[in-house]
């Protein structure tokens, strides 16, 4: 069973790298006026690629809310008026005398949450069928040590999927969003 639940969250961990790959790819090539259609097929693409070597029945659970996340995605990242994304550079971190080097998940120029305008701050994206409390305290954690490095709010997007109904499932997602700052 342990086999099984591994295989389960590196396929989880795959698809979420993908989401982020997705989305990356359509903000680079947002002047190009690309369909939501070609950026899930993308997306699904290059999750079918990276998952070529684990079980089919896995990888097919797995790859059924790779849609709605994407669709959300482009839906959140458009709210929030994000135009470019910035070349991503490497932040040392250093946590109990260890220096570690790291990578956010985007560098935006500029983004608006609420009517505030925040400049070159990090995005940082989780994907997940629930937010659980533990996990929050984690991810906020790892966006604060950003927020200290990059001296910038970090802001930590949850993109959350659903399936409703059992016969024939469809998938729903919604974006939820946190501001992380140096008080």
């Amino acid at each position: 069973m342990s086999w099984y639940i591994n295989k389960n969250s590196r396929a989880c961990m795959i698809r979420g790298k993908v989401i982020e790959e997705a989305l990356r790819f359509y903000l680079e090539n947002k002047d190009k006026d690309l369909s939501i259609t070609s950026i899930e097929t993308y997306a699904n693409d290059l999750y079918y690629l990276k998952t070529k070597d684990l079980p089919g029945k896995i990888v097919k659970f797995n790859a059924k809310p790779i849609n709605s996340l994407v669709k959300i995605g482009i839906k959140t990242f458009n709210s929030l008026m994000i135009k470019k994304i910035i070349n991503l550079k490497s932040l040392k971190i250093k946590k109990d005398h260890i220096k570690t080097v790291v990578y956010p998940d985007f560098k935006v120029n500029k983004l608006n949450i609420n009517d505030e305008c925040f400049k070159n701050c990090c995005v940082e994206l989780k994907v997940t069928n629930q937010i659980k409390k533990s996990l929050l305290k984690k991810h906020a954690s790892q966006c604060y040590n950003y927020t200290i490095n990059s001296r910038k709010p970090v802001i930590l997007i949850y993109l959350v999927f659903s399936k409703i109904g059992s016969k024939h499932p469809v998938f729903q997602a919604k974006a939820v969003l946190y501001i992380v700052k140096k008080k």
